[in-house]
């Protein structure tokens, strides 16, 4: 609940995108979000960001920003949009403290002399590798070929929910498990990750899942890994009870970004040392952005009546 504040100001950004980015049907060439900045009576400040991801958010900009400005009128909500709730928790803790980040593991997509060039470009032997983005047997094919050039080379697999389960099954069942970490949302039906767990030995990770409003958490064997992106989910409590319950079974909790600015990813950074220290976040969307400036424009003042 907010509380204690003296006066707030509402802003939204736009940011270019370096290249387009694309969510399926969905294509973005720009990033818009809100950021909101709260002085306190005591003489604190605080700022949040505020910035739904279409396609994977469940409120629009204009639905966040809108019930933004009805809050700090003081009319009252029956719930706060996921966005909105985490950017009113990252301006009551304050402000995130001016430290460098630092991502998690590499990235690979693409062909095998692309990967390769981000290996020998990077320390480390783990890395994170996008699949189910071309046929299951050209998969299979890189995973191999990964596998056989970097015998230290541990995978952490995206699949993004793009295969069924038998396409799964048949790159799963050709590549060394051993040395597979997990595989993040492998299946169209996220419903059937237990049953190719159980068929497979392979480790779940569990991504999307985690944004359904319904969703709720449950242990099943194999699962390894929730990757955990705050302002999909809403109120730092919400992302705290999660970690809490996951790493009592020792399932891995990384916390992620969904394309916020750097303002926002500090923010992350600053959860995942509170919350997940053993893990690094998985920050590395900041390379999407443009290096143009944002700009940025005041939409609303706002003095706490009462």
């Amino acid at each position: 609940m907010l509380c204690n504040w003296q006066s707030a100001t509402l802003s939204r950004y736009t940011q270019a995108l370096a290249q387009p980015l694309q969510f399926g049907a969905l294509r973005l060439t720009q990033r818009q979000g809100l950021y909101l900045e709260i002085h306190f009576r005591d003489g604190r400040l605080g700022r949040g960001e505020i910035a739904p991801l279409p396609g994977f958010s469940e409120e629009t900009l204009a639905q966040a920003e809108q019930q933004t400005k009805d809050y700090l009128q003081g009319i009252v909500q029956r719930k706060l949009y996921p966005s909105v709730a985490f950017g009113f928790d990252c301006a009551m803790a304050g402000l995130p403290p001016s430290t460098p980040l630092v991502s998690g593991h590499p990235l690979l997509n693409g062909n095998f002399a692309h990967c390769q060039k981000v290996l020998d470009a990077q320390a480390g032997n783990v890395a994170k590798l996008k699949v189910a983005r071309q046929s299951p047997k050209q998969d299979l094919e890189l995973i191999q070929q990964l596998q056989q050039h970097y015998p230290d080379l541990r995978l952490r697999l995206d699949a993004n929910r793009g295969w069924i389960l038998n396409k799964a099954i048949f790159v799963l069942e050709n590549i060394d498990l051993s040395r597979i970490d997990y595989i993040e949302e492998p299946l169209m039906n996220s419903q059937q990750c237990e049953l190719l767990a159980k068929r497979t030995g392979v480790g779940i990770g569990l991504d999307e899942t985690l944004q359904d409003s319904s969703y709720r958490y449950h242990y099943f064997e194999g699962l390894r890994c929730l990757v955990i992106k705050p302002s999909l989910l809403g109120p730092w409590r919400t992302c705290a009870s999660i970690i809490d319950r996951a790493q009592a079974d020792q399932v891995s909790c990384v916390l992620s970004s969904a394309y916020e600015s750097e303002f926002g990813l500090q923010w992350i950074n600053t959860m995942a040392k509170q919350y997940t220290p053993e893990q690094a976040p998985g920050l590395d969307t900041l390379k999407a952005f443009s290096q143009q400036a944002a700009n940025i424009e005041i939409i609303g003042e706002f003095e706490h009546q009462g």
